[in-house]
């Protein structure tokens, strides 16, 4: 009705009558809390497989190690066979898959990722299994772009940089993985979503957990060199855009000096 209160407004009862009509809770109730909710729930599902991984023997990451070296054995001249204590041998390159090749850091920050890239998306059991089985195939695909580079091109980058065989081993792969990931989530907030869960999961709760467990800190120099590629990968894209800024800034001067 014309020039009602609408807080005076009633509803109908089923036996006549009129009730109080129900407030409804403000939107942005729900949307602070389930985000929360939802990220707190996946943090703490990466911490604990986290610590999975960290504890599993390399047996229990097959389901890891198994694809990736049949990968590489039907797609180069890589030649892996399992050994006794679940490591891969291709004894003509001198190449070992070994635990740490698994990703399984990398595999929790894909993860992450693709709940991200993902996130206006009902959130539930089936849709978190979907981003675990694409960061499992991202995973699948970076492992084995990183251990090629490192049979086919290691020792010439590291002629070419002046890098030790260990540095050029840990830079490739660095590369590789932050470079993996920052792909998955272009159109995402490719660079600072990927710098974040890069360095979280590599440097951040490692730091954590060494700090709570009392073992004082953890490994410096590694951890310099894992910060190294997105700070500088941040650091040129914040300058790209300065100076993009800046060009579109002397854009209008110069018109109006042409003028």
């Amino acid at each position: 009705m014309a020039g009602s209160n609408p807080s005076e407004i009633r509803c109908a009862r089923p036996g006549g009558g009129t009730a109080p009509a129900k407030r409804r809770m403000p939107a942005i109730s729900g949307m602070t809390n389930r985000p929360v909710l939802r990220w707190g729930l996946a943090l703490l599902l990466a911490v604990g497989f986290k610590a999975f991984y960290s504890l599993a023997e390399t047996s229990q990451l097959q389901w890891l190690l198994w694809p990736l070296a049949s990968l590489l054995n039907g797609i180069s001249t890589l030649a892996f066979v399992p050994t006794a204590s679940g490591e891969w041998l291709d004894a003509g390159h001198g190449l070992v898959i070994v635990k740490a090749c698994a990703g399984g850091n990398f595999l929790i920050a894909s993860w992450l990722g693709y709940l991200w890239r993902w996130r206006e998306r009902n959130f539930g059991p089936a849709m978190a299994f979907k981003a675990f089985a694409a960061a499992w195939l991202t995973t699948l695909i970076a492992n084995a772009l990183r251990i090629l580079l490192i049979a086919h091109g290691q020792n010439d980058f590291a002629q070419i940089t002046g890098l030790s065989a260990a540095d050029s081993h840990r830079l490739i792969g660095i590369i590789v993985y932050f470079g993996v990931l920052s792909l998955q989530l272009v159109g995402a907030g490719t660079l600072m979503i990927a710098s974040t869960l890069y360095l979280g999961i590599t440097v951040l709760v490692p730091w954590l957990n060494a700090l709570i467990s009392g073992r004082g800190g953890i490994d410096v120099e590694a951890a310099v060199w894992t910060a190294a590629i997105p700070l500088a990968a941040m650091l040129s894209y914040g300058v790209w855009r300065l100076a993009q800024h800046a060009a579109k800034a002397r854009r209008p001067s110069m018109k109006r000096d042409t003028a």
